[in-house]
């Protein structure tokens, strides 16, 4: 029998005519289930892991992805340790279930694989999925795992880890320190509302430095964001051409030290409006070192994880993972 990629050349030349006759449907079942097999790790702790778990496997069979195996775990190092394992065996496609945090954790074990990364948004923001183009329900999760393509996609670096969306410091700093998982778990976004009006009567400003190969950058700010991806606080875009394909970081600086600034900007987001405010100063660059004064804590995709100073940067293309036929158009 021929193989996949000898089909897919005579395809080419021939058309698809042939590609489509009988003759040939059991070359095109086997093309089907390379992309089609599959493993599934979920993060039950993420907001909706737990309840949607069975959920997912069925939707995902009833989609034509035949999942091998389903693992859940609870705890986040469990979760890694198989998806490594899965990776290592060179499964074609690992589904990953959670929220942003997860998904950031696990994308930095396929660089460099032959494992294609599946993403199954059950989290709270789901920014990784939205800029992919990836609606964050599981139905449309699951088509795109069946229908979609492998595409390759940017990764964001923080000093020697990796990132997928957004590292900030200043306001959502303070949001993040100040979410409770039981919160986010039963509230969902309504936590992050009362998380942001706690942080915006705590937020102090602070000296901030940038430095990127086009120059030095200084401000008095309350906020700092760097984005690898297109979104984030959910919906919002980091800037008006930010994507996640464009092997650059969009960063932005919230450069006021008043409330009533950081409200305008609050006020701004939807859309990524807040470009368009004389406080807010944006950049397109490939490396920034990030230094303050005082030293603040830095946030990492909704984890708190370093201090400044840090520096930061992109590999382009390093991701492999599955996206909608359109993405990218």
């Amino acid at each position: 029998m021929p193989s996949c990629n000898r089909t897919e050349n005579l395809s080419f030349l021939i058309g698809n005519l042939m590609w489509a006759s009988p003759r040939w449907s059991t070359v095109r079942k086997a093309c089907m289930l390379q992309v089609t097999e599959a493993i599934l790790v979920v993060n039950t702790r993420a907001r909706r892991g737990d309840d949607l778990f069975e959920e997912t496997r069925n939707t995902l069979a009833a989609n034509g992805v035949s999942v091998s195996e389903a693992w859940g775990f609870r705890d986040h190092t469990k979760v890694l340790s198989k998806i490594s394992e899965a990776i290592a065996r060179d499964v074609p496609l690992v589904i990953v279930g959670g929220g942003d945090g997860t998904l950031s954790g696990a994308a930095r074990l396929f660089v460099g694989s032959k494992s294609v990364l599946g993403v199954m948004p059950l989290g709270t923001g789901n920014m990784f999925a939205r800029d992919l183009g990836i609606e964050p329900n599981i139905n449309a999760a699951c088509k795109v795992l069946a229908l979609g393509r492998a595409a390759s996609v940017d990764i964001g670096i923080a000093g020697k880890s990796s990132f997928l969306n957004i590292a900030t410091i200043g306001l959502t700093t303070l949001i993040a320190q100040d979410l409770v998982l039981a919160d986010k778990h039963r509230l969902g976004n309504v936590a992050y509302g009362f998380a942001i009006a706690r942080a915006m009567l705590q937020v102090r400003p602070f000296r901030v430095t940038l430095t990127m190969p086009e120059g030095k950058k200084s401000f008095n700010a309350l906020q700092v964001v760097i984005g690898n991806g297109r979104f984030h606080a959910g919906p919002f875009p980091v800037g008006p051409k930010a994507t996640i394909i464009d092997g650059k970081l969009t960063a932005y600086v919230v450069a006021t030290t008043k409330l009533w600034g950081l409200v305008r900007y609050a006020l701004s987001l939807p859309g990524g409006r807040q470009s368009n405010l004389e406080e807010v100063h944006t950049f397109t660059t490939t490396q920034i070192k990030l230094e303050t004064t005082p030293s603040r804590r830095i946030t990492v995709d909704g984890e708190v994880l370093f201090r400044t100073p840090l520096t930061f940067s992109v590999s382009p293309g390093a991701l492999r993972v599955m996206v909608p036929e359109a993405f990218g158009a």
